[in-house]
């Protein structure tokens, strides 16, 4: 009789640890599985790593890249929970510093409006989240531009200032680029000043072709996120209290316990 007990005793633990194992691959729960260094993502991005990931390990990175299990189709991030939609153009390699990764996204909305030429496009700055927990988010490339609402009769800037005037209530100035004690915009101290992305090489003489939707961002990871992840070769999580932990396989550290910051959802701006 003690016989047949141990058997349905150690048939039942078995039982139970397939249910678990079943239950928690991949489905967000329980145990997650191993991280590997890289993920493929299609023909034009190749290979993305932490802090970016797949929908299928959205435990391994923060960001979370849609669409890398279709070679052909387009690649789609969020940078906010809840935020907007992003197009990834191409990931920009960084190979000095690891720890910073350039990616060139698409504001789809801000791109129709460049291409109806919509005066849209200059009603509020551009911004993006500013930090994740591992980290920090900016635009590579931005610059101030001035909304002069006709009604101010504004003294024209000096030389080397574009003016755009067709726009229903207001012109526009702007150089193709400033120096901190810049005094040639003094006169526009009353007007509204705009911050947008603009190209790594820029047309100012257009400011349609000056300002971009395809923005250049840089994402970059913390010291301590940086050091646990290409030099002690661990994965960066927060613990149940919001606080950094660098662990090394799940097998260690139980993901009720210790869990990745995902923000599968993400790029937010504000236009």
């Amino acid at each position: 009789m003690a016989q047949i007990t141990h058997v349905f005793h150690f048939l039942l633990l078995s039982h139970l640890m397939l249910l678990l194992l079943a239950a928690g691959d991949g489905n967000g729960n329980g145990y997650q599985g191993e991280c590997p260094p890289s993920f493929d993502c299609g023909l034009y991005l190749r290979n993305i790593s932490f802090p970016f990931t797949v929908p299928q390990r959205p435990h391994c990175g923060s960001f979370v890249i849609h669409n890398c299990d279709d070679p052909l189709n387009l690649k789609f991030i969020q940078l906010q929970n809840n935020g907007t939609m992003f197009r990834v153009i191409r990931f920009v390699p960084n190979p000095l510093t690891p720890a910073t990764t350039t990616i060139q996204i698409r504001d789809q909305n801000l791109y129709d409006l460049h291409q109806s030429k919509s005066c849209e496009a200059f009603s509020h700055n551009y911004t993006l989240p500013s930090t994740f927990p591992f980290g920090s988010i900016s635009i590579q490339y931005s610059h101030t531009l001035f909304k002069c609402n006709r009604t101010l009769h504004v003294n024209p800037p000096p030389e080397h200032v574009h003016n755009y005037t067709k726009c229903p209530d207001y012109d526009l100035y702007y150089k193709s680029s400033t120096t901190p004690h810049d005094e040639s915009l003094s006169s526009l101290t009353a007007c509204t000043k705009v911050q947008l992305p603009v190209k790594d090489v820029a047309d100012a003489n257009d400011p349609f072709t000056f300002i971009t939707s395809n923005v250049l961002t840089e994402v970059h990871l913390t010291d301590e996120c940086a050091n646990c992840y290409y030099h002690k070769r661990g994965q960066c999580q927060l613990d149940s209290r919001q606080r950094f932990v660098c662990t090394f396989g799940y097998g260690k550290h139980s993901c009720a316990t210790h869990k990745f910051w995902n923000t599968a959802n993400s790029l937010s701006a504000d236009v």
